[in-house]
Parts: structure tokens; sequence; C-alpha cells
């Protein structure tokens, strides 16, 4: 007989199930609360991120203008072609797979017309081997890439993404899936992404910059407003089910991409294009070692017309180096060393570099317009006062000297600007004194950045006044030891000249949104009053009679009020024992009396002959601005001196009346000469040329008669009226080569390749005439 289990043991038994039960059940609550509750966003997001799929939908920059709507940057719709390679060498290995399939049927095929269809496009299919080797070909032409590096990119089977090229255009793209498809390939995909283009190519690189591979602003506007332009990406959600595909329509969710905002700009691309192309023919002829770089702005508003830097590059291709010098020694180095690779890298950061904000240079004589107006407002000096050259002054052990070999003598505050002399401008430091000098130097802005909307701008560098000691302060008044940037000194000179007011320079204009929304708009900002009004007024006078007075070494242009200053500083911290360096600048303005316009060029360490701010800066300046003037819708007004001395364009009066070609011409204030006795002019001399009023013009009223022929005099040496006189004594006309003033007494013809050659009477000859001094700062 088995005993059975007493009644207090199957009670012991059902508590210790009942407490097991309980302690499952709870650890199952407990495990059901984790999950649903506690970590419920954990389980969400790894459920989501194997439901739902996002894909990025990218958002279009902005486009950047200039001020006449003229497209500066702006993307457009590229590929990125990349491979599949596990689904591609599935495709090619299916076509040895579906040939053997057709000659199975072909075998199979009682019925002779079916054999023949199917044998007909067994013998139209082509290996995997000839399938691949067609791709390989097809695709190294298109991407331009060797067979090789393609056949390495798609060789890894299980690799299932290998970007082949990015930045494909649409009509490469489109020929790639023409390919696929017609040999029924998948494997290779075409993504649509945009690249940023640059429609002016190198017009404005180092203000514009560009962007890296991934579309993010690195340099200049695409950097500095790389917020603006960037927009947000959008995005797509969309839900699979158990199997991984696509559950449409209610479980897709977008959001759609905010495109980014574009910029107008106060920058004119014909401004611009004035600007480099003079820019261009001044660095061709004076070389300079460390580049050249020039701004036109508006004194008043600040607004930034043009700014350049030479040499510069391409936005387009921006690892492309530009400057010759360089490229010739990189192409010397093995492209896998250390030197290459820093050179490389040097180069990058000096052409993509903006110097007219970025690099300190010394302004020279430029700087006298801050000092002179800074000694005017303080009253320490009246126009009247006079100081005294004697091409040398010494200030405690150090000898400063005038860049003139002759004695100044006692000049007024108008005659030491105009001969730019050192020792004056000493004397006038040293009555402005320490404190006032250090006052006006950081209420010009010099001890502080500019503002400028562009990145990179440099700190000044400049004279600490605990450690200033007279000979410092003799220095810093004529424009040596500080170093500062040209941003900095056009702003400065632009508070001189507008009032007296410190104003923001801007390079944008307004931001709109992609509805052409404005979201932000830059106005004119004043930071403070430097100099009072009446004392710009005087600096305007004084600056506008340099140009007056010494035309031929400044910017003079015929039928405008132009004023302006030159610059010659030397790096004495720099160059070998011996050697000087130069930094040529000048700063010009228009109109001289209401100004609305200024530009700043500066040529760094010129190597040509010539040195001096107005030999190699001066005609930079008047070359941009006789372009620029007018262009702005600033006509010449001409004086009465002026309009006698004209150049005017001989207009083609050939098979008209000769009555009527006589009164085109003398209207002109042109001398007339007929030769011949018909009524219809037959042939003249000059025509198309530009000569001076006075000069002649022979109309011919037959074809038997023969031109006159005399021999160009020799005028080197010559001022203009002579010059002149000689050529119209002998019959010929005289044009003027170069910018230098038509009525400027002080200058002489340089050597004519003419002189001594037999040409036609009336012809006109092109002289070339320099000044007899040059000022030197």
């Amino acid at each position: 007989m088995i005993d059975r289990p007493s009644e207090r043991m199957r009670r012991r038994v059902l508590i210790w199930l009942t407490l097991l039960v309980a302690v499952l059940v709870g650890y199952t609550v407990y495990c059901i609360y984790k999950v649903s509750v506690k970590e419920s966003k954990k389980w969400q997001t790894l459920a989501n991120s194997q439901q739902l799929t996002s894909t990025t939908v990218s958002a279009s920059r902005g486009t950047i203008y200039d001020s006449q709507n003229q497209v500066l940057a702006q993307s457009a719709t590229v590929y990125t072609v990349y491979a599949d390679c596990t689904m591609l060498w599935e495709f090619i290995n299916e076509k040895d797979k579906k040939i053997e399939d057709y000659r199975k049927a072909v075998l199979l095929e009682d019925d002779e017309d079916e054999r023949a269809k199917l044998n007909e496009k067994l013998l139209s299919l082509t290996t995997s081997q000839q399938t691949y080797t067609d791709l390989c070909n097809f695709m190294s032409d298109v991407l331009k890439m060797s067979v090789g590096d393609f056949e390495n990119a798609v060789a890894d089977p299980s690799n299932q993404y290998v970007v082949l090229k990015k930045e494909v255009e649409k009509t490469d793209a489109d020929r790639i899936e023409k390919f696929l498809s017609k040999n029924d390939l998948d494997g290779i995909r075409c993504s649509p992404t945009t690249k940023r283009f640059y429609p002016q190519n190198s017009l404005a690189a180092n203000v514009i910059g560009h962007t890296d591979y991934d579309g993010i602003g690195i340099y200049g506007l695409e950097a500095y407003y790389d917020d603006y332009l960037s927009g947000v990406d959008g995005r797509i959600i969309t839900a699979s089910d158990k199997f991984g595909s696509e559950i449409p329509y209610k479980y897709k969710q977008s959001y759609e991409a905010q495109d980014g905002a574009s910029l107008y700009l106060n920058i004119d691309v014909n401004v611009q294009y004035y600007l480099e192309k003079a820019m261009a023919e001044c660095v061709a002829e004076n070389k300079p070692r460390e580049r050249a770089c020039g701004i036109i702005m508006n004194p008043k508003t600040g607004q930034v017309y043009a700014m350049a830097t030479n040499y510069s590059y391409d936005p387009n291709k921006p690892a492309e180096i530009t400057d010759p010098a360089t490229a010739s020694k990189l192409a010397g180095l093995d492209p896998e060393s250390k030197e290459y690779q820093n050179e490389r890298l040097t180069a990058w950061s000096i052409e993509w570099k903006n110097k007219a904000i970025s690099e300190l240079y010394i302004p020279g004589s430029v700087f006298k317009v801050i000092t002179g107006s800074a000694a005017l407002e303080e009253k320490a000096i009246t126009t009247e006062d006079t100081f005294f050259c004697g091409t040398h002054l010494k200030v405690e052990d150090t000898d400063f000297h005038c860049w003139s070999e002759t004695d100044h003598g006692g000049q007024t505050l108008q005659q030491a600007m105009t001969n730019s002399c050192n020792p004056a401008f000493i004397q006038i430091g040293q009555r402005l004194g320490f404190d006032n000098f250090f006052k006006y130097l950081n209420a010009f802005g010099f001890n502080e950045l500019t503002g400028i909307d562009l990145p990179g701008e440099a700190y000044s560098f400049t004279q600490d006044p605990d450690s200033a000691g007279l000979v410092e302060l003799a220095s810093m008044s004529f424009g040596q030891t500080n170093k500062i940037t040209p941003i900095q000194m056009i702003t400065a000179y632009s508070a001189v000249i507008n009032g007296g007011y410190l104003v923001t320079p801007q390079v944008v204009n307004r931001i709109t949104d992609s509805n052409g929304n404005i979201v932000k708009e830059n106005s004119t900002v004043v930071k403070r009053q430097v100099i009072s009004e009446q004392t710009s007024a005087a600096m305007r006078d004084i600056l506008e009679n340099v140009v007056i007075t010494a035309p031929g070494s400044n910017s003079y242009i015929q039928g405008y009020r132009i004023g302006g200053k030159s610059g010659t500083s030397q790096k004495i911290d720099l160059g070998a024992q011996g050697e000087t360096i130069y930094v040529a600048s000048y700063c010009a303005f228009a109109p001289a009396d209401d100004p609305e316009v200024i530009m700043l060029f500066m040529c760094d360490e010129p190597s040509g002959e010539n040195f001096y701010g107005s030999q190699v800066a001066a005609p930079v300046c008047s070359k941009v601005l006789s372009d620029v003037l007018p262009y702005l819708g600033f006509f010449p007004e001409y004086t009465d001196e002026e309009l006698a001395e004209l150049e005017v364009s001989v207009p083609n009066v050939e098979y008209r009346d000769i009555d009527e070609a006589k009164k085109t011409i003398s209207d002109l204030g042109l001398e007339v000469t007929v030769i011949g006795s018909g009524d219809v002019v037959l042939r003249q001399s000059p025509m198309g040329a530009t000569v001076q009023r006075g000069g002649s013009v022979v109309l011919y009223t037959d074809n038997t008669t023969p031109a006159e022929m005399v021999s160009v005099p020799n005028v080197e040496g010559l001022s203009k009226e002579y010059a002149r006189e000689l050529l119209h004594s002998v019959g010929l006309n005289m044009t003027v080569d170069g910018s230098v003033g038509t009525t400027d007494a002080n200058v002489f013809a340089t050597e004519n390749i003419m002189t001594g050659r037999t040409v036609p009477v009336g012809t006109a000859i092109p002289v070339a005439f320099e000044p007899y001094t040059v000022s030197s700062q």
C-alpha cells in the first residue's frame, strides 16, 4: 500500500506553485512595463529602423546674383554614378545562363519556324564575358576613367555601394541609363545631386569663394552666408512590411526641402570686369611678387561695387594652380612627396585668399590723408601754416629723407600733400601729438575690423602707444610702421571725404527666400563721425588740387573732377641687405565735390622698372574710372581748356558730298584739306583715328592723285604743346597714347617707334608721355 501525501504536504506544494506562478506573472508584467513604458522610446526606435525608411531630399543651394541680376553662382542637377556590385554581377552572370537556356530550347523545339526564331534570338545574345568587356569600355569612355580602375571598382561582388564618379552631367547619366536598358543590365545607378556652377568663371572669385564636394561653403560669400544659402534638406519617410516591401499611401510621410536663400550683391559684374582687366594689364607689366588687389565702393554707403585680387582662381576648378611659376614648380616634384603636398596647400591658400581684406600692407603716403585731416580737425594746423622740407629731417637719432632730392622749401598743407613731402608730414604729426594721433588712428578704424560681410578679415598690426617714441610718431605720420588691410584704408579714406562718417563696407545688398521674399536687407551702417563736414570739405579740395596740379602723376581724367593720393611704402622689415622692397598704391575718388565712387589699388612688390604709386597704381585708377564713371551715369563736363584740346574721333565721310563732308569734319574742330576737283569724297586720311582738336583731315575727290607723303619728325623730349605743333606743322595729327592728362605741361614725349617713317599726310601719330618728375609717395 502506497502512502498518499498528507493534506499538509499538498498545501505546501500548492503554496510554492502559487508563489512560482506569481513570480513568473510578476516578472512578465514587469517586462511588459519595461518594454512598453520605461524603454518604449528605445524599442520604438529599433522597430522604426527596421520598418521605416528615411530618404533625404536635398535642398537646392541659393543663387548668388550681382547688382544687375547677373548670375555669379548657381546650383544645377548633376549625378553621382555608383555600382551595386552584387546586383551587377547577378545580371552579368545571368547572360551565360540565358544563352544556355536558349540552346536547350532550340534543341527541344520541333517546329522549324519556332526553332529558327529561337536560333535568331540566341545569336543576338552576348556572353557574360563580352557583356562585361563592353560595359568596361563604355563606362571608361563616359566617366573618363581607365578600364582598369573601373574593373577594380566593381571587382568585389559583395560590395553593394561603390561610388564610380561624382558630378556627372545629365547627358552622360542619360547615356549610361540608355546603355544599361539596351543591354538588359542593372546594378549601376545615377543618383541626382547638385553641383555649384560659377558662370563668370574667375570674375570676383576671391569674393564669391566656392564650396567643397559636399556643397558646403568654405571660402568667400559661400562660407560667410552658408547658413542662408544651404537651405534645409527634406525627408521622405516610408514604412515597410515584414518582407521589406514599401507600404504605400497613408504610411508615407514627406517633409519638403526648404531651398536656400539667394544673395543679391552690391558687386556689379561690369565694374568688376573693368577693375580686373586693368589690374591684369598692370600685373603683366609690373610683375608684383606678392600679387595686387583693388576695391571700388561708394564712400557714403559702403556698398562694394568691385573687389579683386590678382592672381586669382576659377571656383569651378578650385584645385587648379593658376600661378604659372608655382604650377611649374609643382610639375617638377613627386606628387606623392611631402614637399609637393605642402607646396600645393600653400598655393591653394594664397590663390583662394582675398588680399583686399586678409593681407596686411604698409600704406605709405596714402595715409597722409589721415594725418592731415586729423591735424585740421584738432586745429593743430591750418591750411595756411607753413612746413619746411629741407630734403630731410632728423628726429632724435633717425634721419628721415624726403623722396625728392630737391628741397620743396616752405609749403602749405595743400603743397605738402601735392609734393607728398615726408618732412612736412613729420612736422604735422608732431603738432598733432601722440595722444591725438592714436585717438584718430582708433577713430578711423585702424585698430578694429571694418565688419565687411566676408570671412577672413585680418586684424591690423599697429604701433603700441605705450612704446611709441618721437621716431615712431614721425614714421607713422607719413604712412610707415603700421600695417593695415586695404579695406581698412579705403574705409578710413571714405570717412575723410564723405563728410567724416566711418561706414561699414558691405558686399551683399539683400537676401531673398526661394519665393522672392526679402529675408534680410543691408542698409548703410554708420559707426561714428570722425571729422566734421568742414574738415572733410577742406580735404576734398586739397585732394582734388593734388590731381589738378600734377595730372601726369595722378588719376587725372579729362572732364571729371577727381581727387586722389598716391603711396609708395617701403617694406623695411623685409628684403635682403641693401634691397628695398616697395608697395605701390593709389586711392582716387569722384566727383571730387560730392564723392560717389572711391577706388583703392595696391600693387605689392612690383618688380618692373617702376615702383612708385604714381607710376604703377595711378594709371590703373585712371583706366578703371574712365570706364566706370560713365557706366554709373557720371558724364564728363569739360573746361574751356579741356575742350580746346579734347581728342575727337575722325568719322568716315567717304562717298559723301564734299560740302557735307567738310562741314562734318570742321564741326569737330579739325582743319580740312581738299585734294581734287570732284564733288564726292573718295578717300580720306585719317579715318576712324582719335586725334586732338586742331588737327587736319585730307579729303580726296579723285583716285588719280597720289597721297602726299611726309616723314614723321622726332618729338622725343618735347612737351605736349610742342610735340603737337611740330606734328601739325608737317600735316600730321597727334593722338595721346596713355592716360597722362592732356593739359599737363610737366610731361615729355618718350621715344617714338614711328620716327623717320614715311606716312601719308593726315596720319594720326600715337605719342606717349611721361612726367618730368614723379611723386614717390
